[in-house]
């Protein structure tokens, strides 16, 4: 591959416009040649359009296509990055693969679970350069929390996510030409998104693991269902998940998410408990509750100065914030220019896990809070009719 990365984008609407964004500045910095863009409709392709987001986008030379495939048969990329609503997949990934192309492929990389084992067949099989776009792995607050655990036996983490509808955002898909919703707010619609904890909770629960370098080995979840009079104007996405997760090392991991309409209130809690220890997010600090004298039980209760050590100071922006972005998509171009795979945070093998383990809450959910195992999820002919595309879908 060459060493100037050409780099293709497919997918020009929310989430595209942000990785457009961080391509442009790459290419700026000399890393990779942005080079070609796809998209099903016309106007997400025009330059006037894009350069209300990405002032420095120069659209001389840049190939347009009106589908992923054009551009897979083009032969004038390397590198793929794949910002589709999830739903929207017919085997772009697994074509791209067969023409040795590199693939990044948005988070949640599909809804139908047999689809992603065959994405990432595909990449296995091509052994071309692949990851997934978790950008909360890259926030450096986030990784000192994994390296502070890595000598450290994790007991139990808690977050807690609470949204709100007016969060979602009018997309740039034409949904309502696609049998989707009229407003074009696919991420409150649960046959787009997949629910709100397969959507988003897919970053929490992914983050979850890699805090703790584990899989997900169970799952058990519980939904409260919006109101069926309210989904003309604020989607059929429940209102609230609790989501229960085991992990393999004997972790349990407690996810609660929110979307209420009306609200308009963000916020967030999250916690870490080890053997020794309590992690918590305090302003802009991260923060473990932990005492290291050797002395314990010591004869007196030590003071918050004995037990509270700083692991990281706040760097001013969230795991979703687009510092992350970029930085997500220039480890990724420099993993294949140095042909180092280690350089990157995940593979698309390596984050099914993450996908499963949401996929499998929705299954626990419509069985009534059964705990579903994972690899059963994944494999087991018990669940085949959760994991595949529904018939006309």
């Amino acid at each position: 591959m060459a060493k100037q990365l050409r780099v293709g984008l497919v997918g020009v609407g929310q989430r595209g416009l942000n990785h457009l964004q961080q391509l442009v500045r790459l290419q700026s910095e000399e890393i990779g040649t942005f080079t070609a863009l796809a998209d099903p409709f016309a106007e997400n392709l025009s330059a006037e359009k894009i350069k209300q987001y990405e002032s420095n986008y120069d659209e001389r030379g840049m190939l347009l296509f009106s589908s992923a495939d054009e551009m897979i048969s083009s032969g004038e990329v390397d590198v793929i990055w794949f910002a589709m609503p999830p739903n929207q997949h017919r085997g772009e990934i697994e074509r791209a693969a067969e023409a040795g192309i590199a693939v990044f492929a948005e988070k949640p990389q599909t809804l139908f679970f047999d689809e992603a084992i065959s994405q990432a067949e595909a990449i296995d099989k091509a052994g071309i350069p692949n990851t997934v776009g978790f950008q909360t792995r890259i926030h450096p607050a986030y990784k000192a929390i994994r390296d502070h655990l890595s000598d450290k036996w994790t007991a139990a983490m808690m977050m807690v996510a609470e949204g709100a509808v007016e969060g979602h955002g009018v997309k740039h898909t034409h949904t309502e030409e696609r049998g989707g919703p009229e407003n074009r707010i696919w991420t409150a619609n649960r046959a787009w998104s997949g629910t709100s904890m397969v959507e988003a909770g897919i970053h929490q629960t992914d983050i979850m693991r890699y805090w703790s370098d584990d899989d997900v080995e169970w799952v058990r979840a519980s939904y409260v269902d919006r109101p069926e009079h309210l989904w003309a104007s604020e989607g059929d996405n429940p209102i609230y998940y609790n989501v229960t997760y085991g992990f393999k090392k004997g972790a349990i991991g407690t996810l609660v998410f929110t979307k209420p309409a009306k609200s308009y209130y963000n916020g967030r809690f999250d916690c870490v408990i080890w053997e020794h220890g309590t992690i918590k997010f305090e302003g802009n600090r991260i923060v473990d509750y932990h005492y290291a004298g050797d002395d314990w039980s010591p004869a007196l209760r030590p003071g918050i100065e004995e037990t509270r050590r700083v692991i990281c100071e706040d760097p001013g922006f969230d795991g979703m914030a687009l510092p992350n972005t970029y930085e997500l998509a220039k480890t990724f171009l420099e993993s294949i220019i140095d042909g180092d795979d280690s350089l990157t945070r995940n593979s698309y093998r390596s984050s099914l896990n993450s996908l499963a383990a949401v996929l499998a809450a929705n299954t626990s959910n419509d069985l009534g809070g059964e705990q579903v195992n994972i690899e059963e999820f994944m494999y087991g002919e018990r669940y085949a009719g959760y994991r595949a595309r529904p018939a006309g879908v």
